[in-house]
């Protein structure tokens, strides 16, 4: 009873169940207090498993918030690779607004990049597992757009990255315009009209 054949305890492995448990609780601590309460003793403590067991996965609290709020928002970072290459980076960067701008997300990424000036281990983990998978996805959009010669072979996509996300977070940041719902086609078509390949001059008139 209570065993699979062979043996094997049914569901998630504990392994997988701790993890997860462990997520929950530093989302949960972050919600509710903030990125100062969530340490390593009290994420062990809400997720009721030992500090052993958070470290052995993870080195930072930051660390363990980050995945926890990654795993929430992966979502965000998807596209459609039968999209054109406007369209998969409009839908990518639109889910981004719209997650700062309807949930909590926005505010705690605000607290988290706050937090980051002053911790190493948070600015580690905000780089590693939030803005590293995200920058991932849209340099490989444009430098397959730039092999196809889609885009100018010069573009530099670190920059042309840059330009599309930062307008984002920099209205979240600073509140002085609003992420409204036409934001992202409109970051996107500005830089993508400014990357196009152009036809020379003489084979356009000849």
């Amino acid at each position: 009873m209570g065993e699979a054949a062979g043996g094997a305890p049914r569901g998630r492995p504990r392994s997988e169940r701790a993890r997860a448990a462990v997520l929950d609780a530093a989302a949960e601590l972050l919600v509710a207090d903030g990125m100062d309460a969530v340490t390593m003793e009290a994420i062990a403590a809400r997720a009721q498993v030992s500090k052993a067991t958070v470290y052995k996965w993870w080195p930072s609290p930051a660390h363990v918030v980050l995945e926890s709020f990654f795993s929430r928002t992966t979502h965000t970072i998807a596209v459609d690779p039968a999209l054109p290459l406007a369209e998969q980076l409009t839908a990518q960067l639109a889910s981004l607004a719209a997650l700062f701008r309807d949930t909590d997300s926005g505010p705690l990424m605000a607290d988290l990049v706050a937090a980051a000036q002053a911790d190493p281990d948070i600015r580690e983990a905000l780089e590693e597992r939030w803005l590293r998978p995200r920058r991932q996805v849209a340099s490989g959009l444009l430098a397959a757009a730039v092999a196809e010669g889609e885009l100018n072979a010069g573009t530099d996509i670190p920059a042309a990255v840059d330009q599309l996300f930062a307008p984002v977070y920099y209205r979240l940041l600073m509140g002085h315009e609003p992420l409204h719902d036409t934001l992202a086609a409109t970051l996107v078509r500005q830089l993508l009209d400014g990357l196009r390949t152009r036809r020379p001059v003489a084979a356009l008139t000849g």
